[in-house]
């Protein structure tokens, strides 16, 4: 019996490792996951209140899918320039972070932030997107024949919208808006009416970027060059661009007099004197009731006209296209997320991307919400709003940077002005000649940076038309801007674009 007990312990040791032995490892295209991760992942916007929520729901799938926890983090449409960059640059855990052309990518591109993407990487950890996303939306985002961020994959148009207080329009008489002119003479008639019921026609935030896109670059058919400082007139027909047709915006008589219209609106109280520390967003101060004009893209004003026609009805939203007579420029989106030079885990952090972009569950729940609770969705795979939609909403920040053609779906009742126009732009939107250049500020980084203080000092505050001296103020900048070295970049934007266009 002794020499049994033994012999019995060994097949009870090997029976209990039978299991065990017969488990298989888990995996994503081959590659072995079986140990947990943990990822941080940051991204540009603002929280409404379900985050949390919709992150443990994901981190359900993506836990299952690649065995992997993703630590989601804001950083506020108000603060994230001025933490962007010293996130980057201290100790915070990043593994990945949202950027896009309006939100430092050139620039950290330049400080070696990003890691590079190449085919082989996508191939290997995005299998999904490899097999799916368009080549072509990758194009912007090469910068010296190198790729640093995964984009999105979906096509839009160079116009921004105005989203206004219809009520209101109509309380003063006037018709509906057809010019840029008809919008100056409705914000300053909310301006005038004190009684409104708004604080301001537009409770303008830190700066006037979307106000400069509307009245001063969109309006005069300038497209941007791969940043907010150059730009080129668009001229139908023309092939034949070279560097001498871009102009440094705030050089161009078009930004001066636009600056010099904004300073007629604030001098008239369309907004603050104080709106460039103002931190309450111009999205959040529409929906409030507190501003009667918001612009944005199309995508945004019609989400937030729709969340107006379920609360508050009687404000009448409309949305306009001002520029219509301008030239619209189709182009992916050039959102997207970069892994940072921090980044812990290279290869599970791109999976997380792959999962993030292509599975229809977790995209449905980061991009609309959680089916059953934020949303509905229909039988024709349209969705509508669920009995707790509104916090988290359609085009929520997290998912700016995944989205994906498609997995998009169309919703139920869209606010009606929103198909109507992407159907006009789709007719009448042309290609960027420069869709594919992508600015390097590698070898001028010292001048870059010097340029981008000038710009914090000065610009912001004429966007927004708040110093007495337009004309002074501007030429004071211009004199700092030729200081820190703008003509140094100037040469190096020629360079880079002569030889792109030569190709």
């Amino acid at each position: 019996m002794r020499k049994l007990i033994p012999l019995m312990l060994a097949l009870m040791m090997v029976l209990t490792m039978l299991p065990a032995l017969g488990e298989t490892a888990k995996t994503y295209n081959g590659i072995d996951v079986s140990e947990h991760v943990d990822i941080t992942l940051y991204y540009v916007g603002n929280q409404y209140g379900d985050e949390d929520m919709v992150f443990a729901y994901v981190n359900e799938i993506l836990n299952d899918k690649i065995n992997t926890t993703v630590n989601f983090k804001a950083l506020s449409m108000s603060d994230y320039a001025q933490k962007y960059d010293l996130l980057l640059s201290g100790r915070d855990d990043v593994d990945i972070i949202y950027t896009s052309g309006w939100c430092f990518y050139v620039d950290e591109v330049g400080q070696d932030a990003f890691l590079e993407i190449t085919d082989e990487m996508i191939e290997k950890y995005m299998p999904e997107t490899f097999a799916t996303q368009a080549k072509a939306s990758y194009v912007q985002g090469i910068i010296d024949g190198k790729l640093y961020y995964m984009p999105a994959c979906k096509i839009g148009y160079g116009h921004p919208t105005a989203l206004i207080r219809g009520d209101l329009r109509e309380k003063y008489g006037l018709p509906e808006l057809k010019t840029l002119d008809d919008l100056y003479t409705y914000m300053l008639k909310v301006a005038e009416d004190k009684e409104s019921g708004v604080a301001f026609a537009y409770n303008a935030s830190l700066n006037g970027k979307a106000l400069q896109t509307l009245f001063c670059t969109t309006a005069n058919s300038m497209i941007t060059v791969d940043n907010n400082y150059f730009y080129y007139k668009y001229e139908p027909g023309k092939t034949d661009y070279t560097a001498d047709d871009i102009k440094y915006l705030f050089e161009t008589e078009e930004f001066r007099a636009f600056a010099a219209q904004m300073k007629t609106l604030a001098d008239a109280g369309t907004w603050s004197r104080s709106a460039i520390n103002n931190q309450t967003t111009v999205n959040d101060s529409f929906l409030n009731g507190t501003s009667a004009v918001f612009i944005e893209n199309l995508g945004t004003c019609g989400n937030i006209a729709a969340s107006v026609l379920k609360s508050n009805p009687e404000w009448k939203p409309e949305i306009y296209d001002l520029n219509l007579d301008q030239v619209s420029t189709a182009v992916y989106d050039a959102d997207g997320y970069a892994l940072t030079y921090k980044c812990k885990n290279v290869e599970r952090s791109l999976m997380v991307l792959d999962v993030l972009k292509n599975d229809p569950n977790a995209y449905v729940a980061i991009r609309y919400g959680i089916p059953g609770y934020h949303i509905e969705i229909n039988e024709d795979g349209t969705w509508k709003q669920g009995e707790h939609y509104g916090p988290w909403t359609y085009g929520a920040a997290p998912s700016w940077g995944l989205k994906n053609t498609l997995l998009e779906m169309d919703q139920e009742g869209i606010f009606p002005t929103v198909p109507e126009l992407m159907g006009i732009w789709g007719e009448i939107s042309v290609d960027s000649p420069t869709v594919a250049f992508a600015f390097s500020t590698t070898e001028i980084s010292d001048a870059w940076a010097g340029i981008g203080e000038a710009y914090t000092q000065y610009i912001p505050l004429l966007q927004l038309g708040l110093v007495d001296d337009i004309d002074g103020w501007l030429d004071e900048f211009l004199m700092n801007a030729e200081d820190a070295g703008l003509d140094e970049v100037k040469a190096a934007m020629a360079d880079q674009l002569n030889a792109y266009f030569a190709k």
